[in-house]
């Protein structure tokens, strides 16, 4: 599956599971990341990556932050150290895995 496809499905999945709304995620940019890791609304990519190494091992490959009307959301492409790559749902406050 082409990765604007999974991004599309990994939206919808997060939008029913959350129970959010019926909108969408949105896919926020470095300088929105900047400014919300700044006013201390969500986690550093360095604490994200501390957090995710500990908890899974392997090499952070990808991350996108995406933002629904309630929660901020880390999407990241982590290749295990078995080498299989997994696509993992973070909570951005809290650093918590998301479960889908």
């Amino acid at each position: 599956m082409k990765k604007p496809q999974r991004l599309f499905f990994a939206a919808l999945l997060l939008s029913t599971t959350l129970g959010a709304s019926t909108v969408l995620p949105v896919r926020l940019d470095a300088e929105a990341c900047r400014k919300l890791v700044e006013a201390g609304e969500i986690l550093s990519m360095m604490d994200l990556m501390a957090r995710v190494e500990k908890q899974f091992g392997g090499q952070l490959l990808d991350s996108v932050l995406l933002q629904t009307d309630t929660v901020y959301i880390y999407e990241l492409e982590v290749a295990g150290l078995d080498g299989v790559v997994r696509m993992l749902h973070i909570n951005a406050r809290s650093g918590e895995l998301v479960e889908f």
